[in-house]
């Protein structure tokens, strides 16, 4: 998967194996990442939306703070959290494997991780086929994948979902979108606000 320079950003599928490497660098020190990583992703705390083509498609951005389903298990067991480290890895092709090379980078980070995620809604009565051609913000600048999304009438669909490092440092932040359909393309800017009451937990 490809990365920009501009940020350090990945996928939930490379990242789900950093606490095995934090592991190994100390098993005494836990950053802000690999607890990230263990305790998996959290309720959704900022999002926002936008429509395009004349209403044929609804975007919505979404934030939460944490990565990927989570790797504690039952009662938080050593073992069961290993397995599915190797499981994954198993499941990575080449492509993932390079990205998550890159991702190591990101250990020792002292942001919190965040997930975005861009769902688009077919709002039309047709069959389209929606290229995603930018998502870029302060979080980063995500090289999304896959970057084309078949949708029937009325169905919600999504690209993998995007891990930032750079952290959420406002209440309100811009997300500039653009999508092509058909000959067509749109950008709009979407501004992704907080949701949560202050202070309720995975708020900002």
């Amino acid at each position: 998967m490809p990365f920009r320079p501009r940020s350090r950003c990945s996928t939930f599928a490379v990242l789900v194996l950093l606490p095995a490497l934090a592991g190994c660098a100390s098993q005494a020190h836990k950053d802000d990442l690999a607890q990230a990583v263990e305790q998996g992703e959290r309720p959704v705390s900022m999002q926002g939306t936008g429509t395009f083509f004349d209403g044929k498609i609804i975007a919505l951005v979404t934030f939460s703070r944490g990565v990927g389903r989570g790797t504690l298990g039952s009662g938080g067991k050593a073992g069961a959290r290993q397995q599915r480290e190797e499981e994954d890895l198993k499941d990575m092709d080449q492509e993932q494997t390079m990205a998550y090379l890159k991702a190591r980078g990101a250990l020792g980070s002292p942001m919190s991780p965040v997930t975005l995620h861009l769902k688009l809604t077919n709002q039309s009565k047709d069959i389209i086929s929606v290229e995603i051609d930018d998502f870029d913000s302060d979080m980063g600048n995500f090289a999304v994948h896959p970057e084309v999304l078949a949708l029937a009438p009325d169905q919600i669909s999504e690209p993998d979902p995007m891990v930032s490092q750079m952290g959420i440092t406002s209440d309100h932040i811009p997300v500039k979108v653009t999508l092509r359909l058909g000959g067509t393309k749109e950008s709009q800017t979407i501004i992704v606000a907080n949701v949560l009451p202050p202070g309720k937990p995975g708020g900002n």
